[in-house]
């Protein structure tokens, strides 16, 4: 059961993507170009991080499992012990967010769904 339920989310979003004009490899390309200008200086180009001050992405739990904390992570920024990532929801828009997110999600090791602009829309609007 829980196969069928996998693969019918995968087909949605496959579908979503058509809709949309765009496959899901550019939406990745998409993504990896705003990673590569604006998040690989301090979690860098192999999503690895840098152990004292910026998170891994690769591999990393939280990046590939609920996209709603991730997406909203993106739009708002954090502020941590260790840091702060700025907020993108005034500088990205909700196509870009949603390759961005798709990106990280989809890099290095991680295979996670992809994102939408919807989902990402919805986020914002809470």
């Amino acid at each position: 059961m829980k196969f069928w339920v996998t693969m019918f989310s995968i087909t949605l979003v496959l579908a979503a993507n058509l809709a949309m004009g765009q496959s899901g490899g550019d939406l990745v390309k998409q993504g990896q170009d705003i990673y590569e200008e604006n998040c690989a200086d301090c979690h860098r180009s192999n999503g690895e991080g840098l152990w004292v001050k910026f998170p891994a992405l690769k591999g990393n739990a939280l990046v590939t499992g609920d996209p709603k904390p991730v997406i909203a992570t993106v739009l708002n920024g954090l502020k941590g012990s260790l840091g702060q990532m700025p907020a993108w929801k005034d500088t990205l828009d909700d196509q870009q967010i949603a390759a961005l997110v798709t990106y990280i999600r989809q890099a290095w090791s991680n295979r996670a769904p992809a994102v939408t602009p919807a989902m990402v829309a919805a986020t914002r609007r809470q």
